[in-house]
């Protein structure tokens, strides 16, 4: 079949473009491509996980996204939730795989399991129930324990987030902390897997 016999109506198959024309535009996209890039070296997007000299800020309240400070953790108060805060651009990293469940346990209570990664008490975790996903939220009676409203799991925030209720069967991820120059700041990545198990 010849190809200009066909009922198209772009002209595509029976005449060559002009690719003088082509060449031109080409030229121009990428010059305008070119134009609204920043110069010098881009700055890499950084992952929303906290990293070593963050801070952390408040999930919610009226201080939503402000930084949360060493007094603000109370022993014996329900766990604050919470987010990273990039120090070099001032904003709280807001992402489901960043949320934080922090609290204040009395040193003496903390395992030499958690003690290291401890600041004055303080210790914090992924706040992302190993079970299903659901957000850990409640301090137990214990107050050394942290509980997933959703299925009851029960986690040991002194003693490296271990399980000690199911139906979760693996532990909650620990964010390293240090508090320095009064400032409590993020010290190293999470040491485990976040969430369920895929």
């Amino acid at each position: 079949m010849d190809q200009r016999s066909h009922s198209c109506q772009c002209k595509c198959c029976g005449e060559q473009p002009d690719s003088g024309r082509r060449s031109m535009l080409t030229g121009a996209l990428a010059l305008a491509i070119a134009s609204s890039m920043p110069s010098g070296p881009a700055r890499a997007e950084r992952s929303p996980k906290p990293e070593p000299g963050d801070r952390l800020a408040f999930m919610l309240g009226e201080r939503a996204q402000q930084e949360i400070k060493p007094a603000d953790i109370e022993i014996g108060k329900e766990p604050t939730l919470a987010y990273p805060l990039d120090v070099a651009s001032g904003k709280a990293l807001i992402s489901r795989v960043s949320l934080l469940v922090v609290t204040r346990l009395k040193p003496e209570d903390l395992l030499p399991s958690s003690k290291p990664n401890a600041a004055d008490g303080i210790v914090a975790f992924s706040a992302i129930c190993t079970h299903y996903g659901c957000p850990v939220t409640t301090l137990h009676p214990s107050q050394s324990q942290l509980v997933c409203n959703c299925h009851g799991s029960v986690f040991n925030a002194a003693d490296r987030g271990a399980v000690t209720a199911g139906p979760a069967t693996r532990r909650l991820s620990m964010l390293p902390l240090v508090i320095r120059d009064g400032v409590l700041e993020v010290a190293g990545r999470l040491d485990g897997p976040i969430g369920p198990p895929t």
